[in-house]
């Protein structure tokens, strides 16, 4: 259990090892992205759409923002989080199912706090599609999940780490894709439950949106932008969060290539950051 739950633990925190590094670097050569529906990279915004029924998608991808405060000393940290390891099942073409998981984070401080990473949170997803558009029509659909909670709060001498809460959450939403010619607007509202990381049997509430547009600009390429995050009155290890994409996304065949800028929207967020990836659909299909 973590300090709030009235005995602490030791955790041991990983360094960072060239091993960790060389294996980061070995998946994200083997993954890569295909233009498919419900690819959400480098977005946080999710598409209403579905893949079809038996496909077999692979995501992964690193990214970093600077000038993030940590919850518990507020000394502000370049903070990265990567490689994300991402797999989608199609059971149905009206149903995906993912499962996420960052395999490591850390932060990299330029003042006296520690040098230190840690394993990343794991995510369920399951996403159903209720209605699909034709033509200029939309497609709608709902999803929720559930964030099982890996990052430490403290490291092995019990100092506090601010890393991550190490609290389950819980969200669910409607989701919303609406064509308009050559771009595509993706549209997120729900509900987003946070357990309190500072006081047990008590959850912070919260408002989850995203607002995204894909523009299609020709020979497998296309511009993506958003601004995602959550609203709601928030605490230590629990805020609110708000924060800005623009990038691309380059297709070729199964293979799709991403990047984008990042920019923190509040001041819990950080400033200037970025992400890559790739993705992988293994199997278009059954």
């Amino acid at each position: 259990m973590t300090a709030r739950g009235g005995y602490k633990r030791s955790v041991r925190i990983l360094p960072l090892r060239p091993w960790l590094v060389t294996a980061g670097a070995i998946v994200c050569l083997m993954s890569a992205a295909a233009l498919a529906d419900a690819q959400t990279r480098p977005l946080r915004t999710e598409e209403a759409t579905t893949g079809p029924a038996g496909r077999i998608l692979f995501e992964t991808g690193f990214e970093a923002i600077a000038s993030e405060p940590s919850f518990l000393t507020g000394v502000e940290r370049t903070r990265w989080d990567g490689p994300l390891l991402r797999l989608v099942y199609s059971p149905a073409d009206t149903v995906e199912l993912d499962v996420e998981w960052v395999a490591a984070v850390g932060v990299l401080s330029a003042e006296d706090e520690p040098r230190t990473t840690d394993f990343g949170d794991i995510i369920l997803r399951t996403k159903l599609r209720f209605f699909e558009g034709q033509g200029r029509q939309p497609t709608v659909a709902g999803r929720f999940g559930i964030v099982l909670p890996q990052t430490s709060y403290e490291d092995e001498d019990f100092r506090p780490l601010g890393l991550g809460p190490n609290t389950t959450r819980f969200f669910i939403e409607a989701l919303l894709t609406q064509p308009l010619g050559p771009v595509q607007v993706d549209a997120n509202l729900g509900l987003f439950l946070h357990e309190d990381p500072t006081k047990s049997h008590d959850q912070l509430d919260f408002v989850s949106y995203g607002l995204a547009a894909r523009w299609a600009v020709g020979s497998g390429w296309e511009i993506v932008a958003e601004v995602a995050g959550r609203a709601g009155e928030g605490k230590p290890g629990a805020g609110e969060r708000s924060e800005g994409r623009l990038g691309a996304r380059y297709s070729r065949g199964r293979l799709r290539f991403d990047a984008a800028l990042r920019r923190g929207l509040l001041s819990e967020q950080g400033t200037w950051g970025g992400t890559v990836g790739l993705s992988w659909t293994i199997r278009p299909r059954s």
